[in-house]
């Protein structure tokens, strides 16, 4: 990456646009559960997750292709690569139209038994067409690090999704077909302006020999977020039948706060580092850059993990009720499972710098048997603890298979030390937190002890030598004049 650029301006910019994006999102979570009711709401999730499964098959991935190789390419064979991943989408758009236009309605009964289910299927495919191609236009963006487009790019997006919910959903009364239709015209004004800046640079061309590879690559993926799907949807599916819809109710407010560890960092660190790694892993000194990396990720992902534990109590009994409290309880190992599973952006390297995706997918249809297994084993007897402990031994099963399988063909020696001291530190002082945190004192004084813990986490890290003050100090100053002066330097 050139000097002029910043990881840190890198970095904070898609933290910022995470933050909007989560944001946004919160303020649609009330438009659509009052508006669609329970029983309308619990449909729209069942459509979710179905638009997550198709979105897999429609072009096969062929992003992921492209963002794979696209390093590989001077600036005249970049612009053949884009071309062939455009082109290639483009018909196999054209074949998933004709496909659900024939088939449709039986798929749609099969699927969704409820009314409208074809014109909502139809609305899904669309949606889910434009949506990856906005992401294979938007790749260049994101591949030359200029974070700001693409934050800019996705807000805008954002905005008028909510305009146009508001108008649809609330005042035109159109349920779930309003929903998926404000996605489809505020994506497709998106994707329009993309399409026009980026038409002096395309022509109908295919190249086989790219293709090739990108469609390999984008295949072996397959699994992989089929498998996803399942790490995702499965433990609700059967806490909901073991136990009760109370329990997957509580659960699931566990496991959006939890989540919120992937807008505020996960999200924007891959973002950064999936192109670095590729810049890199031919270098001399690359062992010593992907240690460095790996020792950030986990010193600010237990830090944020940390935060979001401790604070996670006092934000439930703002925003939902007193039957919600104990999800607080489960919002540790939901963090832990997200921040187990980033680290796969790490070990997976092996697997995609020799092209073998595949291997990818089998190691997530084992973390999604594994899953299964362990959620028909924990559930019936430990209920939403059970589900949340499933979600992370399986991430721990999946790390280990990343360690045994990809490593090896791209070997880096992680120093995994530093990482273990960080998890007892972490683990530590959130023990320290539980137990205060049942004994329901004053808010004052439970806020003061978080707070306490926070700082105690820096303090600790920087005595047993892990980071120094000047880092921290470094980094704090990074904050302000990026924040308040809009200076800086390099991360």
């Amino acid at each position: 990456m050139g000097k002029e650029k910043s990881f840190f301006k890198i970095g904070l910019i898609y933290t910022i646009g995470q933050v909007l994006s989560k944001a946004i999102s919160f303020i649609l979570l009330p438009i659509y559960t009052r508006q669609l009711g329970s029983y309308g709401y619990g449909q729209l999730a069942l459509v979710d997750a179905v638009m997550d499964c198709i979105s897999t098959f429609l072009i096969i991935n062929i992003y992921s292709g492209y963002i794979r190789f696209y390093k590989e390419y001077d600036d005249k064979d970049k612009k053949l690569l884009k071309n062939t991943a455009i082109n290639f989408s483009i018909i196999l758009a054209i074949i998933d139209i004709i496909f659900f236009v024939i088939f449709g309605k039986s798929i749609s009964n099969l699927v969704f038994k409820f009314d409208n289910s074809y014109k909502i299927l139809m609305l899904v495919v669309i949606r889910s067409l434009i949506t990856q191609f906005i992401t294979l236009f938007m790749c260049d963006y994101s591949l030359n690090y200029d974070a700001m487009i693409t934050v800019i790019t996705n807000t805008i997006m954002l905005v008028m999704n909510l305009g146009l919910s508001i108008w649809l959903v609330v005042i035109k009364q159109q349920g779930i077909l309003g929903v998926y239709r404000g996605y489809i015209y505020s994506n497709s004004i998106i994707l329009i302006f993309l399409a026009f800046t980026n038409i002096k640079s395309y022509k109908f061309e295919l190249d086989k020999t790219m293709l090739k590879k990108m469609f390999t690559f984008g295949v072996g993926l397959i699994p992989c977020n089929i498998s996803g799907t399942i790490l995702t949807m499965a433990d609700r599916y059967f806490l909901a039948g073991y136990k009760s819809f109370n329990q997957t109710g509580i659960y699931s407010i566990g496991y959006k706060f939890g989540m919120l560890i992937n807008p505020l960092f996960i999200d924007p660190f891959r973002s950064i580092f999936t192109p670095y790694k590729f810049d890199i892993w031919k270098n001399n000194d690359a062992q010593e850059k992907f240690n460095e990396m790996f020792k950030k990720y986990h010193v600010i992902g237990c830090f944020i993990m940390l935060f979001i534990s401790v604070y996670s109590k006092f934000a439930i009994k703002v925003f939902t009720t007193s039957e919600y409290v104990d999800a607080y309880k489960l919002i540790p190992l939901v963090l832990l499972s997200y921040l187990l599973y980033g680290k796969s952006c790490f070990y997976n390297l092996g697997i995609q710098i020799t092209n073998r995706t595949y291997l990818d997918g089998f190691i997530m249809l084992c973390g999604g048997v594994v899953n299964i297994i362990l959620n028909i084993i924990l559930i019936p007897k430990n209920g939403m603890y059970g589900a949340a402990l499933a979600t992370v031994l399986s991430y721990v099963i999946m790390n280990i298979l990343y360690l045994k399988i990809s490593l090896p063909m791209y070997h880096i020696k992680y120093n995994f030390k530093i990482i273990f001291k960080l998890y007892f530190v972490t683990l530590s002082l959130y023990g320290i937190y539980y137990l205060t945190s049942v004994l329901n004192l004053n808010i004052v004084i439970e806020f003061l002890v978080e707070t306490i813990l926070i700082i105690m986490y820096v303090i600790i890290i920087i005595k047993i030598k892990i980071i120094d003050k000047q880092e921290v100090y470094f980094y704090l100053n990074k904050i302000k004049y990026k924040i308040l002066k809009k200076e800086g330097g390099e991360f």
